[in-house]
């Protein structure tokens, strides 16, 4: 593989990246947002206040571990296809890989 083909390819897999690193933050807010909505709705019956609160605060963690999670995912597949590219430039130079 030619040197300016492994650089272009890198360039891709740090855009692409970013764009799941964004995307997936934004996304995880808007989620945020829309689920606090019935559970305000709910916090207004008075019977069921207080484990509403508790249920959505759950729910909220939850949600942020799993986009967390999604978002962590992201940056190890960046760092091992970062090593593959690392690799193939090394070879593209004529030299022994890292």
């Amino acid at each position: 593989m030619e040197l300016e083909t492994v650089r272009r390819i890198r360039g891709a897999k740090e855009l692409v990246e970013e764009a799941v690193d964004a995307a997936t933050f934004r996304i995880g807010e808007v989620q945020r947002v829309m689920t606090r909505k019935p559970y305000a709705v709910l916090a207004h019956v008075t019977p069921i206040a207080v484990p509403v609160r508790a249920i959505e605060e759950a729910h909220v963690h939850i949600v942020d571990g799993v986009y967390f999670a999604i978002r962590l995912g992201n940056r190890l597949a960046g760092l091992m296809a970062g090593h593959a590219l690392d690799r193939l430039e090394a070879h593209a130079r004529g030299k022994a890989a890292p």
